[in-house]
């Protein structure tokens, strides 16, 4: 039996069902799993979706009692592993609580619209709730997905206007993207999309930005959207002020604070080009800012947020 070919069982009773909008994606978990009630995490609750149409990606859940060892790594992030499985990407989990064997396995097809999670029975068994979604393998998926040709995953905070305009701020860790949008809420009452992970996808002639539930340490998340009208990527500075960006350096400075699967070199030209487009046509500014709410004036004075 190879790495992919684990065994699906039929399943008897209709599957308990839970939809989820992730990065504008309409992501639909199915659990086969007899016994085990799927129990989202406190972060994900707010991203349950009411959507009736198709869904984007659907997600299988089951047990399995043992697993086939795994191809080759295409990276090992220590408590999860990628590898080939045929034409599908596999992620194994692993947590030193429950030693060093797969406690959960996720299978994707090439364009990670559908999958099988597979749970450790042994491991697994006596739980009666449980998320088999749960981070990291949410923004696995997504993100996977978005680098096959549906968007991008920016590591950075997103604002939300009540007239569907949509900003970003785009940065490293200790940028200062969770201090901003708390600045935001705090001083303007502001719909903060995420504070660390926002997802950016392209349509009808407009680039459009998505909350996540991969939150910051501000714990600011929401289940919503808006049209993109400009980026920004926050530095430090001793004033407030703007420079604004040519596409191309723009682009790379993008792609330096993306999320997009590195070993996959498709992926990775897929995203390049994505952001090549993104930064023709969105404007891209380098935003020094002081950490108060002099950031949030400024921005409203000069850029018209």
């Amino acid at each position: 039996m190879s790495a992919c070919e684990l065994a699906v069982p039929a399943p008897g009773s209709a599957p308990e069902s839970i939809r989820l909008d992730l990065g504008g994606a309409l992501w639909q978990m199915r659990s086969f799993a007899e016994g085990l009630h799927i129990e989202l995490s406190n972060r994900t609750t707010e991203f349950v979706s009411r959507r009736t149409d198709s869904p984007d990606a659907i997600v299988d859940v089951h047990w399995a009692d043992e697993f086939p060892t795994a191809g080759p790594p295409l990276f090992d992030a220590g408590l999860w592993r990628a590898s080939s499985a045929g034409d599908s990407t596999q992620f194994d989990f692993f947590t030193h609580i429950l030693g060093p064997e797969t406690y959960k396995r996720a299978i994707f097809n090439d364009d990670f619209n559908s999958g099988q999670i597979f749970l450790n029975r042994r491991l697994l068994g006596t739980l009666d709730a449980y998320d088999p979604f749960e981070y990291p393998l949410d923004e696995l998926a997504s993100m996977h997905r978005l680098a096959h040709g549906a968007g991008v995953e920016l590591h950075s905070c997103g604002l939300a206007t009540l007239d569907d305009r949509g900003f970003l701020f785009v940065g490293h860790s200790g940028a200062g993207k969770s201090t901003l949008g708390k600045l935001w809420v705090k001083y303007r009452q502001a719909a903060i999309l995420s504070d660390d992970r926002v997802v950016v996808t392209s349509g009808d002639k407009q680039y459009r930005i998505h909350g996540t539930p991969w939150h910051g340490e501000a714990g600011l998340a929401r289940n919503a959207s808006a049209e993109l009208k400009a980026v920004f990527l926050i530095q430090h500075g001793k004033r407030n002020e703007t420079i604004e960006l040519k596409p191309a350096q723009a682009a790379v400075e993008l792609l330096s604070r993306s999320f997009v699967p590195w070993y996959r070199a498709r992926d990775l030209d897929f995203t390049l080009g994505f952001l090549q487009e993104l930064t023709a046509g969105i404007p891209i500014y380098i935003f020094r800012c002081f950490p108060d709410v002099s950031a949030v004036e400024y921005l409203e004075r000069v850029h018209g947020l």
